[in-house]
Formats: C-alpha cells, sequence, structure tokens
C-alpha cells in the first residue's frame, strides 16, 4: 500500500511554485498582502519579504520611464525598417552602384531577410577588397564584376544564402562583357557529410525533449566531428566515413585520445575552454542516451570536462539606453504593445527568451495580479504583475486572439523576438555584444546592485544555485568599492 501511494504521489503534477519556497510557509505567504512574520521589522530578514516588497524589489525606480511607447503618432511599422537600414547602412557603408542595385531589389524583404542579404552584401565587399589588394573604400563597379572576384566570393561564401547576389552579380557581369561565357551554375563547394543514424536517433530525442535549434544542433555537430577524428587518426576506424563507424566499437582509449586532442587545441588556443566543456558535454549526452535506448555501457571513463569561469562580467544599458529601444520598438513594431510586453518581460521580471515564448494566456490571472512562468526543468514559478507591466498586459487581453500570449509557435516566437532584438538594438545605437539575454543579465545585476538579499534574487531570477547569484553580487561589490574609492579622489 504504502509503494503504490509513492507510485501515485510521483504521478501527480507539479504545481506552480511561488517566488520563496524558504519554508513550509512561504510558499503560501509570499503573495498574501500582509506578508507573514508581521513583528518583525528587519528590512533584511528574509522571513519579512512580503508581496509589497516584491512588487516594490521589481517595480519601483525600474529601468524603464512609464511614459515609454505610449506615443501613438509616428510609426512606421516594420516596413519603415528596411528604409532605416537604406540610409544608415547600405548608402554609408556599400559605395558600388552595382550591389546598391542588387540590395534594391530586396528592400521589400522581410527586415530580418533583408539585414541577412546585407551582411552577406558586406561580406562579398570585404572578400572583392582583399582579392583586388585594395582597401575596402576604393571598390568599385568593374572590381566587384571581375570574373576573379566572383570567383573567389563563391569559393568562400555560402551559397545557400548568397545564391541570389551571385547569380545578379553573373548576369550584370555577361552583359557588360566581364564574362564571355555563361559560368556553370552556382554549387556549394562544401558538401555536409551525412550524418550517422545513431546521431540521428540522438537529434530525435533531443527534439522529443524540447532542446532548442541551437543546442541540438551544436550537440550533433560535437559528435560528429568526434567520429571524424576517430575516422582520421586512430588505426581500428581508418577507411570509413563518419557515417559508418561502428559506435559499440569505439573504446574508452578511443574518447581519452580524441579528449587529448581537443585538450591540445586549449592550450594552443585554437579551441576556447567553454567550448571543450561544451564538446565533452554533448559526447557523454550521447553516450547517455545510447545507454537508455540499446542498453549500451558507456565508455565514459575519465573522459571528463574542466572547470571554466562561466560568469564574463559586462556592461548593462542604462535606464536611457532602455528607454530609447522601446521607442524605436514602439515606432518599427508590427504590434508595438506585444513587442514591448514581451521585452518588459525579459528586463523588468528578467526571463528567459524561452520563459517568454511559453507564457500563455491561461498563466495570467488578471484578477490577482499574477503570472505563471514556465522554466527550466519544466518547473513553475508565480511571479507578480504590477505597474505598466500589467495595463500592457490588460491591454493586450483585450485582443488575445492565440494560445500564446505571443504568437502560435514557441519557436517561432523565440526566432522573432530575437532576430528584431538584433535589428532594434542597432537602430538604438547600442553594442552590446549578444542577444536578448542581456535582459536578464542587467535583471539580475540591478537586484545586485540595490543590495537585495541573495536568497530573494536567487527566487526572483528563478536560478537553482546562490553560487550564481554570489557572483552577480560579488562584481556589484567591486562596483560599488570601485565608485567610493573614485569619491574619495581629490583633484584640487
Amino acid at each position: 500500500m504504502m509503494e503504490n501511494h509513492r507510485s501515485n504521489e510521483k504521478n501527480q503534477p507539479k504545481k506552480p511554485q511561488e517566488s520563496f519556497p524558504q519554508n513550509f510557509s512561504f510558499a503560501e505567504k509570499i503573495l498574501d498582502p500582509d506578508g507573514m512574520f508581521s513583528s518583525l521589522s528587519d528590512d533584511y530578514d528574509i522571513r519579512k519579504v512580503t508581496r509589497e516588497k516584491v512588487e516594490n524589489i521589481l517595480y519601483a525606480n525600474q529601468l524603464i520611464s512609464d511614459h515609454v511607447g505610449t506615443e501613438e503618432t509616428d510609426r512606421l511599422g516594420p516596413q519603415g525598417i528596411n528604409q532605416w537600414l537604406w540610409e544608415n547602412k547600405v548608402l554609408r557603408e556599400i559605395s558600388p552602384s552595382t550591389l546598391q542595385d542588387y540590395l534594391k531589389t530586396c528592400i521589400y524583404n522581410a527586415p530580418h531577410v533583408f539585414i541577412r542579404r546585407l551582411k552577406m552584401t558586406r561580406s562579398l565587399l570585404q572578400l572583392v577588397a582583399k582579392v583586388q589588394r585594395i582597401p575596402v573604400a576604393q571598390v568599385q563597379n568593374h572590381h566587384v564584376l571581375d570574373p576573379s572576384s566572383i570567383r573567389y566570393a563563391t569559393e568562400h561564401l555560402a551559397i545557400r544564402y548568397s545564391k541570389s547576389l551571385f547569380q545578379f552579380l553573373l548576369k550584370l557581369s555577361i552583359h557588360n562583357g566581364y564574362i564571355n561565357e555563361k559560368i556553370p551554375p552556382l554549387h556549394s563547394t562544401s558538401k555536409q557529410e551525412p550524418f550517422h543514424p545513431r546521431i540521428l536517433n540522438y537529434k530525435s530525442h533531443m527534439e522529443s525533449k524540447g532542446f532548442s535549434p541551437k543546442h541540438i544542433r551544436n550537440s550533433i555537430t560535437h559528435v560528429q566531428q568526434c567520429f571524424h577524428w576517430l575516422c582520421s587518426n586512430v588505426q581500428e576506424f581508418q577507411g570509413k566515413s563518419p557515417a559508418e563507424i561502428s559506435v559499440f566499437h569505439i573504446q574508452n582509449k578511443h574518447l581519452l585520445m580524441y579528449r587529448t586532442y581537443k585538450r591540445k587545441m586549449v592550450k594552443d588556443r585554437v579551441c576556447s575552454p567553454i567550448t571543450f566543456t561544451h564538446c565533452i558535454y554533448a559526447i557523454r549526452s550521447f553516450y547517455y542516451f545510447l545507454n537508455e535506448r540499446f542498453g549500451y555501457e558507456p565508455p565514459l571513463y575519465r573522459f571528463e570536462s574542466i572547470t571554466v569561469e562561466r560568469y564574463h562580467p559586462r556592461d548593462i544599458p542604462t535606464r536611457d539606453q532602455i528607454d530609447s529601444f522601446l521607442q524605436v520598438v514602439n515606432r518599427y513594431a508590427k504590434e508595438p504593445k506585444l513587442e514591448q510586453l514581451g521585452y518588459r518581460f525579459m528586463i523588468e521580471l528578467g526571463l528567459r527568451l524561452s520563459e517568454v515564448a511559453k507564457i500563455k494566456w491561461k498563466d495570467i490571472n488578471l484578477a490577482t495580479h499574477n503570472i505563471v512562468i514556465h522554466s527550466k526543468g519544466k518547473k513553475t514559478h508565480i511571479l507578480p504583475l504590477a505597474g505598466k507591466l500589467y495595463e500592457l498586459v490588460q491591454e493586450c487581453h483585450n485582443n488575445a486572439k492565440t494560445t500564446y500570449l505571443f504568437g502560435k509557435s514557441v519557436r517561432t516566437i523565440e526566432n522573432q523576438f530575437y532576430e528584431y532584438y538584433k535589428l532594434y538594438a542597432m537602430m538604438a545605437g547600442w553594442s552590446f555584444p549578444g542577444g536578448v539575454h542581456l535582459f536578464r543579465h542587467t535583471f539580475t545585476t540591478n537586484l545586485a546592485m540595490k543590495g537585495i538579499l541573495p536568497q530573494t534574487i536567487k527566487e526572483l531570477a528563478r536560478v537553482q544555485m546562490l553560487n550564481t547569484v554570489g557572483l552577480y553580487i560579488h562584481m556589484a561589490n567591486q562596483d560599488t568599492r570601485l565608485i567610493n574609492q573614485i569619491n574619495l579622489l581629490s583633484y584640487e
């Protein structure tokens, strides 16, 4: 009976986790207006964290001005993005008229497609300059249409993304007499090797688990590269292709040889330590999958990663810079309020991109001002909604058309937020590296700068370990000490 009871407990769906599971009553009381232990007055006592304090932490003195994004005039929509790119990037960076003419044919593409073609054109311009041995600023039409330039570029640019550009230049080159005979059809010079059947099984397994396309692509590439190295360097596998190698004949000594090879790459600075750890993790995960699916004992003895510092301090945007970003969103987005809402979730609640994409309308309770967040590891958390964020949710709720808050497909939502973030950030004059994770980094850094308790930051940021929070607090304390020391300096 006891075993059946435990089995039934395991099969029960997990309940949403409150933001502060510090003790048995904390999860019940944190979102209560009166809080808990009301007789205590120490603001730094974790037991004294009430809903009011949580909202004050999240929304008081926030990084975003309340008036941002409320203007109804001067909106250009997505069609204005390409015009901005033309005026601020094409005319300033692309001098040859032949390349400008090509980009004119793309001006009505979707903005994320147009920027991709612009980047490809910029890369071609650099290759032409290299072939002609002149600065990029001196490249002219006859340099671009020179057969040697076109041939060299086809060998060094991905045909998949640049085929229309090369076809345009080939026609123009033939028309102007630079090429007498028609060049054979363009084909990619680097054909991708077929993946091993077990790698394809692993790929399907990760897709079923909901891993991101980028993570899946990187993981199977690491395993494929390992197989390729074994076929080229280990006698037992020579003469075979990576797709034909017998996975069950790969022994521990073979994997340790590959690990030594990768460690040498790290030592020679050909491979970064983080890339090395990702490689080891991908191969280990692959063998764990084989063990689960086929019962194969993983040959992973001493096939271990190395300790790597994963936190790299970086600049974060100021309040004015975030305001500028959201003003760009307001002016150029197809649905300004909805897109602002998505980015504000990342800025004000520190949500990951994947968490924003998974929000459904049923996760929002306007009556209680709460939202359920679906986090990593299939965990759920409840966070409060207040201020401008709550107002935007109310406005968008009146026009709800889909199950998910921001679209029909999680993957499509993620791609669109990421791609348009890169465009909006460029138009706002930002130079911060990376993608939308900058917002989560900004959220956590600002909590640390406010002197918020580590346990509170851990729960609001929904991270598993306090060590992660400690990194942000350490950097915040360093910045505070540095500012205090500078303030002590006298210039008289």
